[in-house]
């Protein structure tokens, strides 16, 4: 972004237009910053793209949307029975032990407000929609590195020769972020090795979609047609809820080995596969999920990688944004939460640091990192430890197998409460807390 006199930072997006690159983009212009600085988006692909499968807002996400003003176009495409969160308590989840022929309820999660399931490329959709034209989208521009000259100017190089300048730069340049290597070379003490490549979770999942009418027509009361619910079981669960007003379901299948951890994942992390792969895979679980399992449509399997905590998100007006800072698993579906609130309180501290002493940068680094590093590295533990829970591997849970039927209710009640127990911030604050601690360390 530039601004009309002299600051200029730039949003580079990953590759498709990222959840957080862009709404950190539609943040800065419902602020009505892009008329004091210059934006500028640099994409490697040739074009800014939809892409994706499910993505879930909890409420405390929802709300953000709603200050942004996003809420009413992303409202049109809920499911049916799926409603705005007002404070009505709702059934977010429901969660089964489903490796067994005959399923039996773990919890049914109900919380004031709801948890929203959207096709990401709806949302993404919409966010391009809200970009102001004042914002300069570059594309086929691959970033390649930065420098920092004596004067706080960063220098941009990329692959097509190109170069640039900025007075920040924000990575929000996923997964594999370019960024992030570089940062975290560079703001490594010396004599500490800090990997900044994605390691791999021993968790494969295998994505789909399928038509509701598919369900309907073999199992009337199936109850992912109403609402959201993940099959519990040994190293293994799925996850499935509807999108696109409820006329698609989407599957995500898990299988773990957890000896693997921690590794490299070598080959491709992405590949598809046939259906009889994911179908002999829940060969004995439930009817209900043995039939998500036949319909998933060209299903793909991917290996589930994070990256390791960093202790660092920003410095010397360099930002770390969205899976750049905390690529996480999947387990508690806020990932993309996380992005949403790293844009929303850097735009909030970019708005400040602009309003309060002439385009001054101040400490703007370092309230970000000390706001949204702790919050989101809490959140990257939580989901790991949700995926354990899941697949009956928390502790206390290790001596069960597949299929085991003789689980005392008492340690399936106790498996729902801690599921529910480091969930809670998700529906139960808001950012509100954080932005005002955020304002008060700018002063």
């Amino acid at each position: 972004m530039t601004s009309r006199g002299s600051s200029r930072m730039v949003n580079r997006c990953a590759r498709g237009g990222g959840i957080g690159g862009l709404t950190l983009a539609v943040a800065l212009s419902q602020l009505q910053l892009d008329h004091l600085i210059e934006i500028d988006i640099y994409e490697a692909a040739p074009e800014l793209t939809q892409v994706g499968a499910g993505i879930t807002f909890w409420p405390r996400t929802w709300d953000i949307l709603e200050k942004l003003g996003l809420d009413i176009a992303l409202a049109e495409h809920l499911a049916p029975g799926q409603h705005v969160p007002d404070g009505t308590p709702r059934l977010a989840f429901q969660f089964r032990k489903g490796d067994q022929r005959e399923g039996v309820p773990i919890l049914d999660l109900v919380i004031a407000g709801a948890a929203l399931s959207f096709h990401r490329a709806s949302v993404q959709e919409i966010l391009l929609k809200q970009l102001s034209p004042a914002i300069r989208t570059h594309l086929s521009s691959r970033f390649v590195s930065y420098e920092i000259s004596p004067g706080k100017e960063i220098g941009l190089h990329f692959e097509n020769g190109t170069k640039a300048t900025c007075d920040l730069l924000v990575g929000a340049d996923g997964l594999r972020s370019t960024v992030r290597k570089q940062f975290v070379a560079e703001n490594t003490p010396e004599g500490h090795v800090l990997s900044t490549d994605p390691v791999w979770s021993g968790t494969f999942a295998y994505r789909g979609m399928m038509s509701s009418q598919f369900i309907k027509e073999r199992m009337p009361n199936h109850r992912v047609l109403s609402h959201p619910t993940i099959y519990c079981g040994k190293n293994k669960h799925v996850v499935a809820y509807p999108i696109l007003q409820g006329k698609i379901v989407n599957v995500v299948a898990y299988v773990s080995d957890l000896r693997m951890e921690g590794s490299v994942y070598e080959g491709p992390s992405f590949k598809d596969v046939s259906r009889e792969e994911a179908i002999s895979l829940y060969d004995n679980w439930e009817a209900e999920v043995r039939i998500l399992a036949q319909g998933m449509e060209k299903p793909s399997r991917w290996a589930i990688q994070a990256i390791n905590i960093l202790p660092r998100y920003a410095a010397d007006n360099i930002f770390l944004l969205g899976d750049a800072a905390h690529a996480m698993t999947p387990h508690q579906g806020n990932g993309a939460g996380q992005a949403i609130e790293d844009a929303y309180i850097l735009a909030k501290l970019i708005q400040k640091a602009l309003h309060r002493d002439n385009l001054s940068l101040h400490r703007l680094d370092q309230v970000y990192d000390g706001i949204r590093r702790p919050a989101a590295n809490n959140v990257h533990a939580a989901s790991r430890a949700h995926g354990l829970l899941y697949e009956l591997n928390a502790p206390g849970y290790e001596w069960i197998k597949e299929g085991d039927e003789d689980l005392p209710e008492e340690m399936l009640m106790k498996l729902g409460k801690m599921i529910t127990d480091d969930w809670e911030y998700a529906w139960t604050t808001t950012i509100d807390k954080d932005l005002q601690e955020a304002m008060e360390a700018m002063s």
